[in-house]
């Protein structure tokens, strides 16, 4: 019988589905101009689709990737699950896709070294959505993100990482449960992982990647929330050792909580992935706005601190040009990083555009529309 996180999709799993369906179609369109073998990995598949019918990770990727296979890409996907039960209905949702898509039996880390070679000869990118944040062993899956650096294969990597059942596991172990405020404990997903369960010091460490976790969950002038937001950010830090990029980014169940039910961490080692991430998180943001303060609504109701300042966004673009000049296309980059998910691509670029006519920012063309690869600055060029 399969697990039972799978007998229902819960509102918050739709919204991060939402965020895969939104970026994996321009993801293939763009690495389909490498002209390599594209692969994409869901690396903990579970059962294919939900008890109430709704579908899983499965079926959003198999029919995109089959769609664009028949127009002649050249693009397979592969599933990957360890439960015996989960896996046969895997391949039975996934039966009408056979000629496209692989199906794996076993655990993520037992298909590691295989995917590492593949990955020679592929674009790889890997979706890993565990139901229990025990299948989140950092070392090992540092290992095949290596393994892939070193083939100078393309690799991008999504990760659903529930982070406040981790700090909830890293209170528990260092004897400072009444930390957790109740109203906190019905924010967290505890449906796959048991909250009560003692998790040993040296598996925290595992997962975590280090130690480091042990001075947040220590911190007196922090609480649940902030050392949630805390470790997120620290292990996200940790997969620089492996990409070039990595932004998160959380996903709530409703707006007004204050702790998210999952952290998706995006990582890759091309300024392009950070924009086609950024630009479909913020489509999904948006859709998860409009449907909490404006469906069903006479009035917009979205709180003004959701609202993209775009005048701020101005005050940060000069801000960046203040120690030396960029050309557009890093400036851009450097905007979307720090301000992941707030604004979408065309809104920089205008913004931009804006500065450039109101004669704030300047470029080495002298010309107020430019391109990608002109030289910007703060000063004009025919200042010293």
């Amino acid at each position: 019988m399969p697990h039972p996180f799978f007998l229902a999709k819960r509102p918050w799993s739709k919204y991060k589905d939402s965020i895969l369906r939104f970026y994996l179609e321009p993801y293939i369109a763009k690495v389909a101009k490498l002209k390599k073998p594209i692969l994409i990995v869901d690396c903990f598949a579970g059962c294919g689709a939900f008890g109430d019918g709704e579908p899983g990770s499965p079926l959003i990727i198999a029919p995109l990737v089959k769609t664009w296979a028949e127009k002649g890409v050249n693009v397979r996907d592969e599933f990957i699950e360890a439960d015996a039960d989960n896996f046969q209905s895997l391949k039975k949702c996934l039966q009408p896709y056979a000629d496209f898509v692989t199906t794996h039996h076993g655990s993520f880390e037992a298909h590691l070294p295989g995917l590492a070679q593949r990955a020679k000869d592929n674009t790889v990118f890997l979706y890993v959505d565990p139901y229990t944040v025990k299948g989140l062993v950092f070392d090992r899956m540092k290992a095949v993100y290596d393994q892939i650096h070193r083939t100078r294969a393309s690799v991008e990597l999504l990760l659903n990482f529930n982070a406040g059942t981790f700090m909830r596991w890293a209170l528990a172990a260092l004897k400072r449960q009444g930390e957790v405020m109740r109203e906190d404990e019905s924010e967290v997903d505890f449906l796959a992982d048991d909250p009560a369960e003692r998790v040993e010091m040296t598996e925290l460490d595992s997962i975590a990647g280090g130690d480091y976790w042990r001075g947040i969950a220590e911190l007196s002038t922090a609480g649940f929330p902030e050392k949630v937001a805390l470790f997120t950010d620290r292990y996200r830090h940790c997969l620089l050792r492996s990409f070039t990029y990595a932004a998160s980014y959380e996903v709530k169940d409703k707006y007004e909580h204050r702790l998210p039910k999952y952290a998706l961490i995006f990582c890759t080692r091309h300024p392009d992935g950070v924009e086609l991430m950024n630009d479909a998180m913020c489509n999904a943001r948006q859709a998860f706005l409009g449907s909490q303060f404006r469906t069903n609504s006479l009035f917009d109701m979205t709180p003004d601190e959701e609202v993209s300042d775009t005048g701020q966004l101005k005050n940060d673009l000069r801000g960046y040009l203040a120690d030396g000049r960029m050309t557009r296309e890093g400036l851009r980059h450097r905007a979307l990083l720090q301000n992941f998910c707030r604004f979408h691509t065309k809104d920089v670029n205008r913004a931009i555009g804006e500065l450039l006519k109101a004669g704030v920012l300047f470029s080495n063309t002298g010309k107020t529309k430019v391109n990608d690869k002109v030289v910007l600055s703060a000063i004009s060029f025919g200042q010293k």
